[in-house]
């Protein structure tokens, strides 16, 4: 579906390092996932969103040709107490758009149409608030009254700390809230 609206799939390891995850995205770092026995100082965490690795696919492919369109389906963690193991593992679909004319309207429109896609008929879109994007220019995505995820426009800092020059519009969906 992703591929159909334009975008590239790309495959990123699920483990990140703390300060891509937080710091260049302006979150608030808590609930972390270290791992015990970190191989690189480059992975040192279970990611909880797919976007800081994209950005950083952006940024290391910032010489190549705009529109860049990539788009992951993957696995992120997150702490569960009611868990054995005390975390556990959701199923995300995220993507990045970035050309000069990125925008919060195509975002929308491919969010839409993948959701349409897979068979989602009732779902809100409403306004929001999330560090790592623009305010005014970012809402949140509820499915059942259950937040499923949040797009919009990439804010300029987090822009500037991933060294990247054109506008960015992004997505991350949690694809086990809207199966359910």
């Amino acid at each position: 579906m992703m591929t159909g609206l334009g975008f590239t799939e790309v495959m990123n390891f699920t483990v990140i390092n703390e300060a891509v995850h937080y710091e260049k995205m302006r979150l608030e770092a808590r609930n972390i996932i270290k791992l015990a026995n970190p191989v690189s100082a480059e992975y040192t965490i279970l990611r909880e969103s797919i976007l800081p690795s994209l950005l950083n696919n952006l940024r290391d492919n910032k010489r190549e040709s705009f529109p860049q369109r990539l788009f992951e389906v993957s696995d992120v963690g997150r702490i569960n107490q009611r868990t054995e193991t005390r975390c556990e593992r959701r199923l995300h679909a995220a993507g990045v758009s970035s050309h000069p004319t990125a925008n919060y309207t195509e975002i929308k429109s491919c969010v839409e149409a993948l959701l349409t896609n897979l068979g989602v008929k009732k779902y809100e879109i409403r306004e929001g608030e999330h560090p790592s994007f623009l305010e005014g220019r970012v809402t949140e995505l509820s499915v059942k009254r259950k937040k499923a995820g949040f797009l919009g426009e990439i804010h300029p800092q987090v822009l500037n700390n991933f060294e990247l020059e054109n506008p960015v519009s992004a997505f991350e969906i949690d694809l086990e809230e809207i199966k359910q």
